[in-house]
């Protein structure tokens, strides 16, 4: 019976904690952490540092809490502690650089590569679906207008709807992502939306919202020459307020839209809708502080 709990501690030990699904290194790097103190008995930071060859004795939970970030030569040192090899090492490794890449450029390109390193049985974990979701403005229109009476989910039909630049080709395909990830559903032989938009909190979330963002202001500046002017509503001002009254303008704002919302949902269910319409938001400042 000794010989048998020894055994199974070597190869909890030697075990590597996955870390295929995370889309934050430090995150998983919590986890591994708290899976291993369980078990295996006097685990510890140091014992960390130690294996991983670092001086400092509690290097891993400065990155665990965001004070300090991981070179080059660290994340293969981080990647030996964690016992990672092979695929799950790569997965890692890039995993870091993703997460510490400066533009949202890098981040889709470090965010291709966790896909391709990833197993099928694992993708789902990754919520790809809902990063592709906001990553064309199409998915979000198309969407939409499942709920309008005449709905035909017909490319041709469709097609003749939108103002924005779409091929009959690209129109295809956005239904058959949206029915084939879970965003509409047939019902009776018709496109029925289904209310199950879940994102999870983190850095692809973050990444997913500025691309769909980006996707609206450039619809936003097509419609300026393709829209006639009494079909939309452009408007803009400018003006001083103190910086302490910043978060007060975006919970208005917030407020703003929320009333929006709810208005257009009860005037749709009162009248039907007949049109999917797009309103954006933007506040941001035009000067910063400059310490003197």
């Amino acid at each position: 019976m000794g010989a048998e709990k020894l055994d199974s501690k070597t190869e909890v030990k030697d075990k590597a904690f996955t870390v295929y699904g995370y889309t934050n290194f430090r995150t998983y790097l919590r986890d591994f952490y708290e899976f291993r103190k369980d078990s295996q008995r006097g685990y510890s930071y140091r014992a960390f540092s130690k294996s991983a060859g670092f001086t400092s004795p509690n290097i891993l939970k400065l990155v665990i809490d965001g004070e300090r970030n991981i070179s080059p030569d660290a994340t293969q040192k981080f990647i030996k502690a964690l016992s990672l090899s092979g695929q799950m090492a790569d997965y890692f490794a890039t995993l870091v650089k993703m997460n510490q890449a400066k533009s949202d450029t890098d981040k889709e390109y470090y965010f291709s590569i966790l896909q391709k390193l990833t197993p099928q049985a694992k993708k789902r974990e990754l919520n790809t679906e809902s990063h592709k979701y906001l990553s064309h403005w199409l998915y979000p229109v198309i969407r939409e207008m499942t709920t309008l009476k005449e709905f035909r989910d017909d490319p041709y039909w469709i097609s003749r709807r939108i103002y924005g630049k779409a091929s009959i080709n690209e129109i295809s395909q956005a239904i058959q992502f949206l029915l084939q990830e879970g965003f509409v559903e047939k019902i009776d032989g018709k496109l029925k939306m289904k209310d199950n938009m879940v994102l999870s909190s983190d850095e692809v979330k973050s990444l997913s919202i500025r691309n769909y963002h980006r996707q609206m202001l450039d619809q936003a500046k097509d419609s300026l020459e393709n829209i006639p002017v009494e079909e939309r509503e452009f408007g803009a001002v400018t003006f001083t307020i103190p910086e302490s009254a910043v978060l007060e303008l975006k919970y208005k704002l917030k407020q703003f839209r929320g009333e929006l919302h709810t208005w257009a949902m009860q005037v749709a269910e009162d009248k039907g809708g007949e049109l999917i319409i797009q309103v954006n938001a933007q506040m941001y400042p035009h000067t910063k502080k400059v310490q003197s």
